[in-house]
């Protein structure tokens, strides 16, 4: 396993179904790329999810995200559509797949994924999870109510200055308070706490907001409101009309 190296060569990949992309996602990309300094970040669109059921097409998912970077002007912030494509030719692309195609396209570049406590959790039950870890770091962002920490140095021995201990979370126990799932620590994952101002908004909470025609405007980017005030995505036209007939429940 490689060392973990600085900042600015690292490139974040921030995977996710965007479901639709909110305020928190934006949130996450931004701290991710500001506390490790990464060069880039690529918004990576699943084609299909695994643990979670998707409810927008892959198209209205890509372009949402398209228009919230568009508005975020971010250069850092890349859209990557590679899944979206691999799942258009038929193909299953789960994301060790997608990691191994990005070492083919920068050989020696650094990775970290950037995710939430939740899926850390579940991290175990990703494809190939162990390969991962060990071709990758995990920045995770603290869920709403956790504990935060301030020390980015976890898991990055080159900024510790501690050339006697091995990179990623210690073999012997979690010193991150993220709760890190033993099977990672065992393994030696390179787990990053990254600080983020609670937020509990989630891409449920939006569609649910729509289906009970409430103002979503404060959830999601102002572009993303627009594109799905203009296209019924989560909320057909039979089912809008549904909702106000006075015998409906």
């Amino acid at each position: 396993m490689g060392r973990l190296g600085h900042g600015p060569s690292m490139i974040g990949i921030f995977g996710g179904r965007f479901d639709p992309v909110h305020r928190a996602h934006v949130a996450m990309a931004k701290a991710a790329a500001d506390q490790l300094q990464l060069q880039e970040v690529l918004w990576v669109v699943s084609a299909n999810a695994v643990h979670k059921s998707i409810v927008a097409s892959a198209a209205h998912r890509l372009e949402m995200v398209r228009l919230a970077l568009e508005e975020l002007k971010d250069p850092r912030m890349k859209l990557d559509a590679r899944e979206i494509h691999a799942a258009a030719r038929g193909e299953d692309n789960p994301s060790f797949k997608t990691l191994q195609s990005l070492q083919e396209e920068r050989p020696n570049q650094e990775w970290v994924w950037i995710l939430g406590e939740d899926q850390l959790q579940a991290f175990t039950s990703w494809q190939r999870w162990d390969w991962l870890t060990q071709n990758m770091a995990l920045a995770v962002c603290k869920r709403p109510g956790g504990n935060h920490t301030t020390d980015l140095t976890i898991g990055r021995p080159d900024l510790q200055n501690r050339p006697d201990e091995s990179p990623g979370v210690s073999p012997a126990e979690d010193t991150t308070g993220l709760g890190v799932p033993p099977e990672l620590v065992l393994v030696g994952a390179r787990v990053i706490p990254i600080n983020l101002q609670a937020d509990a908004v989630s891409s449920s909470q939006v569609r649910e907001s729509l289906t009970r025609g409430l103002p979503i405007q404060t959830l999601v980017p102002p572009s993303v409101a627009d594109y799905l005030a203009a296209h019924t995505v989560y909320r057909p036209p039979e089912a809008a009309g549904a909702s106000q007939h006075p015998n409906s429940v």
